[in-house]
């Protein structure tokens, strides 16, 4: 099995959707065992550009994290579209074990 994830901001886009939302959507659409969203509280990038989650008097759009997991064979199968729409966020994937 293969578990991935991905760090993003909360309000990057992906053809006027939030790129959550749309990730989620294509790995529901393409059978992927299970996926989930994470707000952080923080988090900062390549840039260091430290980000914070919105709250009071606060604009800055905050980091969230998409994991998904299934069998090697289908995470490869979706990672290629995955990489082209995420242009600004980081994607790491690993080799876990189903117990």
């Amino acid at each position: 099995m293969l578990e991935v994830t991905m760090f993003l901001d909360e309000d990057d886009l992906h053809q006027d959707k939030r790129m959550d939302e749309y990730i989620m959507r294509y790995l529901m659409h393409h059978g992927i065992m299970g996926a989930s969203v994470f707000p952080a509280l923080m988090g900062y990038g390549q840039k260091h550009h430290l980000h914070h989650t919105k709250g009071i008097g606060t604009v800055d759009e905050g980091p969230i994290m998409i994991l998904f997991v299934d069998d090697e064979e289908k995470v490869r199968g979706v990672l290629p579209h995955i990489k082209e729409v995420i242009k600004d966020g980081l994607i790491v994937a690993k080799r876990v074990e189903r117990l």
